[in-house]
């Protein structure tokens, strides 16, 4: 159980008021109860795919041997050339709307890029900002101290190749693709024929640009079937080896949720340390402990370090690492990006390491290395649309979206406007050369679902990227809605909703730790068919925060609780304590039906207000079902219940014409007794259905005998107090709890 496995960590007393940055010092393996180390940040095991590349390539392994590489020159690194590499990053994912899963944002993208310039050009001061996903800052002044400006940086291109502006992200639908019997959308990228997934050389065939213009990136959705989670999270070709006959398997690849260090990022790799490390195997670098075929790997001392272990003189001898402490040689430098340390202290290459880079990209790179003409924008001005998150259908009146205009051309964008559908809806700020504006839209009504989004520049030298349409159907589904709050452990919570093919519709998870007080939503709209909720939890005890005694009695709870909502009705409820002390995983099944409401639905009788008149007219059909959609049916459920009623209460006096509730009085006893008694008729002051009944929605919220709102946690003192639960349906519950505070 979870209190037993970070018993070690932290004293019992102190569990739930320690900081949260007294916590950030323990390693992330340990702290967050990861499975796997390379989950938790240490790139342990094959969590680098590129020695598993050569050991399966036997002229790899003879090319990579011979190569010596102290013939690479000293550089004095003070007064040495800026090598400014052109960058073109390709995002394969499966389909999703642009910010949304495998395809990940403009913003992360471009974050990418920033953190790599940082790294690779020794800020100190940015890299001093990192922070992992926790939040918390991360790399310490000894560990920024050993960093060295390696004169390499990077843009995102700005001309593609047929010389017109680009943002340098280049995104590609995978959803469908297939080769020789694999298939991407199943198991991502292979780098070797005896993985699962689409092999490498086909996918850099089909999207790699010009290796003469361009350095290509390639962001993937999993790698040999690891759903993006442990396992290889990386891998590139060393050096230009990579090129081979054709030029296009050079370029590292990554998973999507490793990329940037902003956006929906996995534990432990979020400071994008991952793409430093693929970068560093571009440019021709080992991992610092060699690989398999390597003499000499290990504490030492190696007869020539020239040609033994990583064959750089000046990283001492050295095992592979974890953490972030030397696991075998004390000699070991943990800061450096090819070892297999964690992003928490990750900070620097080494100078001859730095050398070996730039010898590599000027004798064998060196058209990438002089050619800046990718990195500039072939039209002085040139604003342009380069995102837009609308999505194919929607089920709302009105929707939220974002827009992102970039700046493509070579100078400060001022004056410009974004229209809809002709509308000016806001004007721009100044937007530099090569950066970006992301404009939130709130509450834009769908009307035809018509979408033709404009920006309007007067000095625009190039017009032909200022113009985006879609089409939104309106009428795309039901609105569904999952709300989650979970336990102290947010990050062992992982759930999906799947159609009736298996497909995944919705899905979410892997919450930052100590999320107990944040509520998570998720929305989509979805076709009327029937659907399987599934919600694991990888420490096997639900949403139960702790069990003390290791008795399988959970002995604390943070009022976790799962809605599921259709058009705003719960469909399912998770929250009491017996329910969310689920285990390892929890199903449960609901149907969506997309049947048509009337303006004023409660009013069944169309006499144009809500009364109990309405009541009266719905109890003959209490129990009947239908196979198709029925105005009587309220809560779109093909059945006549006691929910049905409690549709009508929580509209009880409205008047349809106005909208506006009159004084009518509550609703006469016999109707709370019919929904909420346990008999079989509406006037003997019992109830004949007493399952339906309302359904708590959220947590509770409590208050002392006072009337003072209270956090009913262990440290509320012992006593009683006043809980008011949110109902579906219906006034809200009140009663009192007797709380006994501590543990």
């Amino acid at each position: 159980m979870k209190m037993k496995r970070y018993l070690s960590l932290i004293a019992l007393s102190v569990i739930l008021i320690v900081s949260m940055s007294s916590f950030m010092q323990l390693d992330v393996a340990t702290f967050a109860g990861q499975s796997t180390a390379q989950e938790a940040g240490s790139e342990v095991g094959p969590s680098c795919g590129t020695d598993e590349m050569i050991m399966r390539n036997p002229f790899m392994q003879e090319m990579y041997s011979s190569r010596v590489a102290c013939a690479a020159p000293e550089i004095d690194l003070d007064t040495a050339q800026v090598i400014t590499i052109p960058v073109v990053m390709h995002i394969l994912h499966l389909g999703e709307a642009i910010g949304e899963g495998t395809n990940i944002s403009e913003e992360q993208a471009q974050s990418c890029i920033r953190n790599l310039n940082e790294r690779f050009r020794g800020d100190i001061a940015a890299m001093a900002e990192y922070t992992d996903y926790f939040g918390n800052t991360q790399l310490d002044e000894d560990e920024l101290a050993l960093t060295i400006d390696s004169k390499i940086e990077f843009c995102l291109a700005s001309r593609d190749p047929q010389n017109l502006p680009t943002t340098g992200i280049i995104r590609h639908d995978c959803s469908n693709l297939t080769n020789d019997g694999e298939s991407y959308a199943l198991d991502g990228i292979s780098s070797n024929s005896t993985q699962s997934g689409v092999d490498d050389s086909y996918i850099k065939q089909l999207f790699h640009w010009p290796v003469e213009d361009y350095f290509n990136f390639y962001v993937v959705s999993e790698i040999a079937g690891n759903d993006a989670g442990g396992g290889i999270q990386g891998y590139s070709y060393v050096g230009s080896l990579g090129l081979g006959a054709t030029g296009y398997r050079a370029g590292p690849v990554c998973l999507y949720n490793v990329t940037g260090d902003v956006g929906n990022l996995k534990s432990g790799r979020a400071m994008n340390s991952t793409w430093a490390h693929e970068v560093g195997h571009a440019f021709n670098l080992y991992h610092t402990f060699g690989w398999a075929s390597t003499p000499g790997s290990g504490c030492g001392p190696e007869s020539n370090p020239c040609t033994y272990g990583d064959q750089v003189p000046d990283t001492p001898p050295t095992s592979q690492n974890n953490g972030c402490t030397p696991n075998l040689c004390q000699d070991a430098i943990v800061e450096n990006y090819m070892d297999y340390t964690s992003e928490s202290c990750k900070t620097m290459f080494t100078q001859n390491q730095i050398e070996r880079m730039r010898h590599e990209l000027w004798s064998e790179y060196g058209y990438l290395a002089t050619n800046t003409v990718s990195c500039q924008s072939p039209n002085d001005n040139d604003l342009s649309i380069t995102s837009v998150t609308l999505p194919q259908a929607w089920c709302q009146s009105t929707i939220d979206f974002s827009v992102s205009v970039s700046n493509l051309g070579g100078f400060s964008a001022s004056g410009a406007s974004l229209l809809i559908n002709g509308e000016q809806i806001t004007s721009i700020p100044t937007i530099g050369a090569t950066e970006s504006f992301n404009i939130q839209i709130t509450d834009y009504v769908v009307g035809s679902g018509d979408f033709e989004i404009t920006v309007e520049w007067d000095d625009d030298d190039y017009e032909d990227n200022n113009y985006y349409y879609a089409f939104v159907d309106p009428n795309g589904g039901t609105y569904t809605q999952v709300l989650i709050s979970p336990d102290v452990w947010s990050n062992e919570i992982d759930w999906e909703i799947t159609d009736e093919i298996g497909e995944i519709v919705m899905e979410g998870g892997d919450y930052p730790v100590f999320s107990q007080e944040v509520t998570f939503e998720e929305a989509a709209c979805l076709q009327e068919g029937c659907y399987t909720f599934k919600i694991t939890d990888s420490g096997g005890d639900g949403f139960c925060a702790f069990d003390l005694d290791d008795d399988g009695e959970c002995d604390a709870y943070y009022d976790a609780f799962v809605n599921i909502l259709i058009d705003g009705n719960v469909v399912f409820n998770l929250s009491e304590a017996d329910e969310v002390d689920f285990g390892s995983e929890l199903t449960t099944t609901f149907c969506v039906t997309n049947c048509p409401q009337p303006d004023c639905p409660a009013d069944v009788d169309g006499d144009g207000v809500v009364s109990v008149q309405d009541l009266l007219y719905m109890l003959p059909y209490i129990g009947m079902t239908y196979d198709e959609c029925e105005d009587i049916d309220l809560d779109n459920d093909f059945e006549i219940t006691g929910n049905d009623l409690l549709v009508i209460l929580a509209d009880w006096g409205l008047m349809c014409a106005t909208g506006q509730f009159m004084d009518m009085g509550t609703p006469p006893d016999w109707v709370w007794d019919y929904i909420d008694g346990d008999g079989d008729s509406p006037t003997d002051g019992v109830s004949n259905i007493p399952d339906q009944q309302a359904i708590p929605v959220g947590r509770p919220v409590y208050y002392n005998l006072a009337g003072k709102p209270v956090k009913l946690d262990n440290r509320a003192p012992s006593g009683i107090y006043i809980r008011v639960q949110q109902m579906s349906f219906g006034a809200p519950k009140i009663d009192k709890v007797f709380h006994q505070g501590g543990f």
